[in-house]
């Protein structure tokens, strides 16, 4: 099973490989399954199947704590129907239900009416009637429309967000309705649920089926006839929960926006139980303890989310409102060592570092090749990023924002250290998830009341390269001085290559180019100084930062270049990177760098006149480790 062979890669220290044709096999066995069952769902006949008792009124409506944003339903309303996967126009009386879907995770997104929470920010905003007009109006086109059968809107986990969203948004589309539109819309919801009962089993890997698994414990909670779907759904769920939540509280995908997602979700189950006076199971309890500590570390000092492995910034307000709801309210940790990340806290700086292998198969569809970049913020403002992650521009922007050159770290000859599955008909039956990466990751890590050192590697570029990527870090203990090396070593063994794969044939080039890239976010002003020796970075706290770089074989190139930033998640914004650059001599290459914070007087002056010391050698203390 997909979780127990995650728990087993945390446990060895190395991903669990699978057999590609293997994996290619059952897929293509679970797609004609899929689509045997599909047509059969479809029919007049299943259709009888899910009639049954019909629920004459909502037991609970659960506290939505995504918020909602009344310009968002403003702009629905004008029919620009900006969804995650892409845009639609339905201007006047069309209905976005009639329209053709940009994407599969648009058509979902719209199926799933989570969107539903803009429009009920809109009402109470407005205190007028427009809004839940027009929403129940799109749900009366709904039913008419997909109904009954849709071969997106009813997959398991469009259905469980769908269930939670129309629970949730309950008092915008149900109270005070006039009796048939009601009776109408609580039948469906009860076909909907008990075919959900049926199927949530079936869902995706991964953070789809926890979904399925809450949209059926919701339906059995809110609905009046569902107690037996609440103790399904609660069984299906805890289930998931011990095999996708990792001991540390991180999800097995890596993803933070996963784990917010997935976090709210339990909270508003808890909160739920807890109102209609129910246990809460343990499972769940012991889930929300362990994930809520674990996106506290996930968040930069801007309050939003660090950008790894799929992860958007969060929508506004969300992570408030889960950790708001954290009795401990502790500190962030240093390292999550089952997650694979590691925190540097100090001062004003805080410093996320992915260094763990990518995740399994199933779990990796978002999955970057990040390994070993970094991400940093000073206050309130953050500086260094990563590029982040889109659904909205298309597979060859996906495709860009996955690579290592989008995350601020070592890129070797332009290659990424993860490479995802290629193939048309590979991609169509596994998706796009990561099918080669780095097997061995290394990190120590030491604190004492100078600083924080860490120091770690990966082998992602050993079969193409025969090389490894080595980080050392170092933050002071002010939090105003950070300063890494970049190493790229021989592997020191042979490299295992088999001879179907194309790397049996091909030799390693000799001395390839390299480049230690360094994403900035665009709210910080960067300038390069005259002599290129050093980059200053304005943020928009009033902070400077100053950056230099030197190479163990001698000058290295810096430059400012052009990048972008995803972070919001379905917008784009021009920002720029600064690109320390040199070539592998003799199988090695060594770059020091540093990051100084100057003071409020020196912030605007010019570059030179900002002297920093010498780079000192990094090494790691005498002492044991605190962490691995």
């Amino acid at each position: 099973m997909a979780g127990e062979s995650a728990k087993k890669a945390s446990a060895n220290g190395g991903p669990v490989s699978g057999n590609r044709l293997i994996d290619l096999a059952l897929a293509a066995a679970g797609r004609i399954r899929t689509a045997a069952m599909d047509r059969f769902y479809g029919t007049w006949i299943y259709g009888q199947t899910l009639r049954g008792p019909m629920p004459d009124h909502m037991l609970h409506y659960p506290r939505e704590l995504r918020p909602g944003r009344a310009s968002r339903a403003d702009a629905m309303f004008q029919g620009r129907w900006f969804l995650p996967g892409g845009q639609v126009r339905a201007p006047g009386a069309s209905s976005p239900f009639a329209a053709d879907p940009p994407s599969l995770t648009w058509a979902e997104e719209l199926h799933g009416f989570a969107w539903l929470r803009h429009f009920s920010a809109a009402n109470v905003q407005n205190n007028g009637s427009s809004a839940r007009e027009y929403a129940r109006k799109l749900m009366s086109e709904w039913i008419e429309v997909e109904g009954r059968w849709h071969p997106v809107a009813w997959r398991p986990h469009v259905i469980g967000r769908r269930l939670i969203s129309l629970a949730s948004n309950g008092p915008l589309i149900i109270d005070g309705s006039e009796l048939v539109y009601r009776s109408t819309l609580l039948r469906n919801m009860a076909r909907q649920a008990r075919h959900l009962a049926r199927t949530a089993h079936r869902a995706p890997e991964g953070a789809p089926r926890i979904t399925a698994a809450m949209g059926l414990a919701f339906s059995g909670l809110c609905l009046s006839e569902g107690h037996r779907r609440l103790d399904k759904g609660l069984r299906l769920l805890c289930r998931e929960l011990d095999r996708q939540i990792l001991p540390d509280g991180g999800h097995v995908s890596r993803n933070p926006s996963a784990q917010l997602s997935i976090l709210l979700d339990l909270l508003m189950l808890r909160d739920s139980l807890r109102e209609r006076h129910m246990n809460v199971p343990k499972p769940i309890r012991d889930a929300i303890d362990r994930m809520t500590p674990m996106l506290r570390f996930f968040r930069h000092g801007d309050g939003r989310l660090a950008l790894f492995n799929g992860s958007n910034e969060g929508p506004e307000g969300a992570i408030d409102a889960a950790l708001d709801r954290d009795d401990a309210k502790g500190r962030p940790f240093g390292f999550a060592p089952h997650s694979g990340y590691q925190r540097l806290a100090a001062g004003p700086a805080n410093i996320v570092v992915d260094t763990g292998h990518p995740p399994p198969g199933p779990f990796s569809h978002d999955a970057h090749a990040g390994c070993l970049s970094l991400e940093m913020s000073a206050g309130r403002a953050r500086m260094i990023v990563n590029c982040g992650a889109t659904r909205v521009l298309g597979p060859d922007w996906e495709a860009a924002s996955r690579a290592t050159a989008a995350h601020s770290t070592l890129v070797l000859a332009d290659t990424s250290s993860a490479r995802m599955l290629r193939g048309r008909l590979s991609r169509r039956l596994l998706g796009a998830r990561i099918m080669e990466g780095p097997t061995r990751v290394e990190n120590r890590r030491n604190e004492n009341e100078a600083g924080i050192w860490l120091e770690a590697a990966h082998d992602g570029y050993a079969a193409d390269f025969g090389l490894i990527h080595r980080r050392r870090l170092y933050l002071s203990g002010s939090g105003e001085d950070l300063r890494g090396e970049d190493l790229l070593e021989p592997l020191g063994r042979p490299v295992r290559k088999w001879p179907w794969s194309p790397r049996f044939w091909r030799k390693p080039p000799e001395d390839p180019p390299y480049a230690v890239r360094f994403h900035i976010h665009p709210d910080a002003r960067v300038s390069l100084a005259h002599d290129r020796s050093n980059v200053l970075v304005l943020l928009p706290n009033g902070d400077g930062w100053q950056f230099r770089a030197r190479s163990g074989q001698g000058d290295c190139a810096i430059d400012i270049e052009e990048s972008v930033y995803l972070g919001s998640g379905d917008t784009t914004r021009r920002a720029e990177q600064i690109v320390v650059s040199g070539q592998v001599f003799r199988n090695e290459a060594k770059v020091n760098w540093a990051w100084r914070r100057l003071s409020t007087r020196n912030a605007g002056k010019e570059n030179e006149t900002a002297a920093m010391p010498e780079l000192p050698e990094l090494a790691m203390p005498d002492e044991e480790p605190e962490g691995t």
